[in-house]
């Protein structure tokens, strides 16, 4: 059903039309009326109208006016003029602003009839053209979805990898695939994002990143396809005949590579095979994510066929018998030259991947524990926060991640090992300790703090400060019971708590032990001993 709205100024004889039309013969189920331009703007705000049967001449704003008002809101309401004047000027301007009729007062009730059911027939075809170009979107949305499914079944092989169950799955789902067709499939991978985006952003840049590789690699050849093949990865399927794209598909890929970084913040990587039929797809697709995982020094486009002729031996892995008495030496500085140098001369090593990289993180942790151990540093927990388990895990990625690893791992352990005395040590564990005497606090954790061996750091409080650590967890807490007993008004169960101590019956005892009162005595001696000097 349709809206109509009637603008003129003239009241009876809106009111007379009103009358004259049967509306719902002509599928009009609303009929609204407004006396001027701007009374018509404002309903056209609050309601869908179809049909606009307007006047042209009224006091301050024609009818010509309005409808220029709705050409630039972009309303799509068909419009019929209606004039006392047969004026070619106003005819023509009509017709300009998308006028479907144009009418002379006084008014029939055949011509009116007859020039609101070709309105209404025009609205009804602009819907059905409006509601056939929408299932033809909804369609070609739904036939690429149902492409993509087809090819990420035939990439994870749910479909058999064997030419006939392909083929057969073809024809069940209406996919058009030609006998020996051939598709050259290009790996996409993003190694990281510029910086940490909220999900929705990354959706978006993600969709943006497909679109961009469809628009650039796609174009190469029509009829392409682009599939997810785990996290930050996609294929990028072309069908094609026995031309030679490798050089056209290096160009583009490059083109990718650079628009990705400059406005989808992001790094991409890309891998192209070679043309081959869609059963051989599935072993193709692993062979590129082999490229991917070596691809450690960080080139941005590899192409399979010449990466097999530059493959060679790994070079051996470096001698560390030299870094480790650089640590246990504390030389920092030297230690990260030398290994950023080795770093260095492994980035034009074509048989350095990333089982190299991971046998060299490994040795380098290995001697590493081995140093930190005979300085009676516990190194597991020295590594053991959020960054460092993070650059451990991609450690093997890439050099330049294996030499940002190493850096973390020098640092760390030379600082908690050599810039700090013995006494900066006590001074640490010591400032832990009183930070948290109402906290569950031992021997273990105090050392667990400054990454020492229990019996090490207990040595060490021994020598320095002439106690054991309990000792002086203990010599600490009473000394804070005494102040809030003396000066303040705490109840005795809340300084108990205060001082890491959920037991009262056991922070008594405890306290009596030490001063030879109870904090009851403590605290009314304290008093009577003020009122006196008073």
């Amino acid at each position: 059903m349709l809206n109509v709205l009637i603008v003129d100024d003239e009241i009876h004889f809106v009111k007379a039309v009103k009358k004259m039309v049967d509306w719902s013969q002509l599928g009009i189920c609303n009929v609204y009326v407004a006396y001027n331009p701007t009374a018509a703007e404002r309903i056209f705000e609050m309601h869908e109208i179809h049909v606009l049967l307007c006047d042209i001449e009224m006091p301050q704003r024609s009818g010509l006016e309005l409808l220029k008002w709705m050409r630039e809101k972009e309303i799509r309401t068909v419009p019929v003029l209606m004039t006392c004047h047969a004026d070619f000027h106003y005819a023509q301007e009509a017709v300009r602003l998308g006028c479907s009729n144009y009418l002379l007062k006084p008014l029939t009730k055949e011509e009116l009839e007859a020039a609101l059911r070709k309105a209404a027939d025009a609205v009804r075809r602009e819907q059905e053209l409006a509601d056939a170009q929408r299932i033809k979107i909804w369609w070609s949305r739904q036939q690429n979805l149902h492409c993509e499914r087809f090819w990420m079944d035939v990439l994870n092989e749910t479909i058999p990898a064997t030419s006939e169950a392909i083929a057969q799955e073809a024809v069940a789902r209406q996919i058009s695939l030609p006998a020996d067709s051939l598709f050259l499939p290009v790996l996409m991978v993003v190694r990281g994002w510029q910086q940490n985006f909220l999900v929705r952003d990354r959706k978006l840049l993600e969709y943006g990143l497909k679109n961009a590789g469809k628009e650039l690699l796609g174009r190469l050849k029509a009829g392409s396809v682009i599939v997810p093949v785990g996290n930050d990865a996609w294929v990028l399927m072309m069908p094609v005949d026995d031309e030679q794209l490798e050089n056209g598909l290096a160009m583009m890929c490059s083109r990718l590579v650079t628009f990705c970084r400059e406005h989808l913040y992001c790094e991409l990587y890309c891998y192209g095979g070679r043309p081959v039929q869609p059963y051989e797809l599935p072993a193709l697709l692993a062979q590129l994510q082999r490229l991917d995982r070596n691809n450690v020094t960080g080139i941005h486009y590899v192409a399979l066929n010449a990466a097999k002729s530059l493959s060679a031996a790994p070079p051996a892995l470096p001698d560390m018998n030299g870094w480790a008495a650089m640590l246990r030496q504390g030389v920092k500085e030297r230690l990260l030259e030398e290994t950023q140098a080795v770093i260095h001369g492994l980035r034009n090593h074509t048989g350095v991947d990333s089982g190299y990289l991971l046998a060299m993180k490994e040795n380098f942790l290995q001697m590493a524990h081995a140093a930190l151990q005979q300085q009676g540093v516990q190194a597991h927990l020295m590594f053991c926060d959020d960054e460092s388990l993070r650059l451990a895990e991609a450690a093997s990625r890439s050099l330049t991640d294996l030499e940002r690893w190493l850096a973390h791992v020098i640092v760390k352990a030379v600082d908690a090992t050599h810039v700090s005395s013995i006494s900066d040590v006590i001074e640490r564990a010591t400032r832990y300790i009183l930070s948290n005497l109402d906290q569950s606090l031992s021997r273990e954790t105090t050392a667990n703090h400054v990454y020492l061996h229990p019996d090490y750091l207990t040595r060490l409080f021994k020598k320095e400060l002439g106690c054991t650590i309990p000792e002086y967890i203990l010599q600490e807490r009473m000394k804070l019971a005494k102040q809030l007993l003396a000066h303040s008004e705490l109840p005795v169960s809340a300084v108990a708590m205060a001082t890491g101590y959920s037991n009262f019956s056991h922070f008594a005892k405890l306290f009596k032990q030490q001063t030879g009162l109870s904090p009851v005595e403590f605290r009314q001696l304290g008093r009577e001993s003020s009122t006196k000097s008073k």
